[in-house]
């Protein structure tokens, strides 16, 4: 969910099949961050925000995302 003054948006989940779901949240806020640091539009960070917490879901144990996942999974708009 993207919500902001000005608008509320559901955004949909990279589909992936969960391995394991350790790191996660934090895959998913990390990719958030990394992309308004590279001055993307809030839904366009929040969309690789989500693709990073989908990529984590691939990885087995305490494995984080990796960035070729990342940048697999995700199709900017």
């Amino acid at each position: 969910m993207l919500a902001t003054a000005q608008e509320c948006e559901r955004l949909a989940a990279v589909p992936v099949e969960a391995r394991s779901t350790v790191g996660a949240g934090d895959s998913m806020l990390a990719g958030v961050v990394l992309g308004l640091s590279r001055e993307m539009p809030l839904r366009e960070a929040v969309r690789f925000g989500l693709a990073a917490g989908a990529a984590a879901l691939l990885g087995s144990g305490t494995e984080l995302c990796r960035r070729s996942d990342v940048e697999r999974l995700y199709q900017p708009m």
